[in-house]
């Protein structure tokens, strides 16, 4: 078996005069009747105000189940004047933001009611914090009710998460596997580094060569498998470089970082912990995404082991934006390609 060496792809530059369009976002954090940290405030009001937005502290108030009959409206009135009390606490503690978050009470099932309400709010980001249980993470029913939400992003901070209120964010990780979806998440961690003076870290995670190596330990074999990873890499490095110079033009300081290790999901949290990032910015699905679940599985699992905030980009309405790769020509070398 012989294998001919293909070009790799030849990308042109887009025009340096090419200026960043963001509408503002305001991020919506939805709270339950666990204890909250300030400091995880601090993170919704960080990231609202490289966006132009603000906070809003939002609390399902749930209707008794039990089935015990009807509502006792006088203890009813207590219960929303102690969590209106708890909402207005948490926005006076707060320092992270020069104003005051504003807060609202809701009513009824949880899930409905934050899936109503996002509903008409679509162009926000819709946040939750995430508990840690029994040494994992655990998705609360309000947290799972965020990340099923429409919203145009969706982000998630631990509870024990630390105070940004005065360093922000130093280092913002940003994956991408060569497709469209994974660079809709470009736009909003650009605003954010470039109102943190962060450095932007641009992550790319070669796939295993795969059937590359299916027969055996040949010398063939382990050639082709060799070639195809090396291909991967000079198509990511090549890929990667275009990106950076994008991003560049937006006065960030960008580094790439191009690992062959085939495995998406633990490089990443590999990365996270070498590289000391501070905020991880990604799209919910990449290159094989399906949209009838909220996550594909790379989102899923950094956001699962991640113990950092995470902000998950969503494409919308089936616009996936202008891509990398659209005036690519290649005559063998497929663009990076990599799980969802």
């Amino acid at each position: 078996m012989t294998s001919s060496q293909p070009d790799v792809p030849v990308v042109k530059d887009r025009p340096s005069n090419a200026k960043l369009s963001f509408r503002p976002s305001d991020v919506l954090v939805f709270i339950d009747e666990r204890n909250v940290s300030d400091a995880g405030i601090q993170h919704a009001q960080n990231v609202a105000q490289a966006l132009g937005g603000s906070v809003e502290l939002l609390q399902v108030l749930c209707e008794p189940s039990n089935g015990d009959g009807p509502i006792d409206p006088v203890g009813w009135d207590i219960k929303k004047q102690q969590a209106l009390n708890r909402l207005n606490s948490l926005s006076a503690t707060s320092g992270g933001g020069e104003t005051p978050c504003r807060v609202r009470l809701l009513e009824g099932k949880c899930s409905s009611q934050i899936e109503s309400f996002l509903d008409r709010r679509t162009e926000d980001i819709a946040a939750s914090m995430r508990s840690r249980s029994e040494g994992g993470w655990h998705l609360s029913e309000t947290a799972w009710a965020v990340l099923m939400s429409k919203s145009a992003a969706v982000l998630m901070i631990p509870e024990d998460t630390t105070d940004v209120s005065h360093t922000h964010y130093r280092r913002i990780l940003v994956p991408l596997d060569g497709s469209p979806r994974a660079e809709m998440a470009l736009p909003m961690a650009i605003k954010i580094a470039q109102a943190d003076r962060a450095e932007l870290i641009l992550c790319y995670v070669a796939p295993d060569p795969g059937l590359a190596g299916i027969a055996g330990d040949s010398h063939e074999a382990a050639h082709l498998h060799a070639q195809v990873r090396d291909l991967h890499i000079k198509a990511a490095k090549t890929y990667l470089e275009r990106i950076k110079k994008r991003v560049g033009h937006n006065g960030l300081e960008t580094l790439v970082n191009i690992s062959d290790s085939g495995d998406a999901r633990r490089s990443l949290i590999d990365i996270m912990s070498r590289d000391k990032i501070d905020f991880v910015v990604m799209a919910t699905h990449g290159h094989s995404g399906h949209s009838d679940v909220p996550t594909g599985d790379v989102a899923r699992f950094v956001l699962e082991k991640a113990n950092i905030p995470v902000l998950l980009v969503r494409s919308r309405n089936g616009h996936l934006g202008n891509h990398t790769f659209a005036r690519a020509s290649s005559k063998g070398v497929r663009k990076p390609a990599g799980n969802d």
